[in-house]
């Protein structure tokens, strides 16, 4: 069961993201997320893991279970690891493209239940 401290957390950050310009949505759970641009032209995933946020890339390759669908960014500003490419030693020679958002919630939905961040969610948190 998720501590409230890292529910607060994932709020916060939801706020400075969405504050940036983009969207944000927040898993059921409440301790992982992903934000996207107004389009949902790639998606980048954040979570909470004792204490320390974490984000990922997401891709789609005609190769998964040879180069998986996503990488770890480096913390930096929310724009630079949004336009962060995946790197060579993640995707290899295979052909790839983001994950957008459509594919990220066909994929996911289901299971992590998001939302897309508004003030009524961080009110009930």
């Amino acid at each position: 069961m998720p501590y409230q401290y890292e529910k607060e957390l994932i709020t916060e950050l939801a706020a400075e993201i969405k504050a940036a310009g983009y969207r944000v949505f927040i898993a059921e759970r409440g301790t992982y997320g992903f934000y996207t641009d107004t389009a949902g032209s790639r998606v980048v995933s954040f979570q909470i893991d004792l204490g320390v946020i974490h984000y990922g890339g997401n891709y789609k390759t005609n190769r998964p279970q040879q180069c998986g669908t996503g990488w770890r960014l480096d913390t930096a500003d929310f724009g630079t690891m949004f336009n962060q490419c995946a790197p060579r030693w993640a995707v290899g020679d295979a052909s790839w493209q983001f994950t957008t958002l459509e594919q990220h919630l066909k994929a996911y939905q289901s299971s992590s239940k998001y939302q897309e961040y508004q003030l009524e969610i961080a009110a009930q948190a």
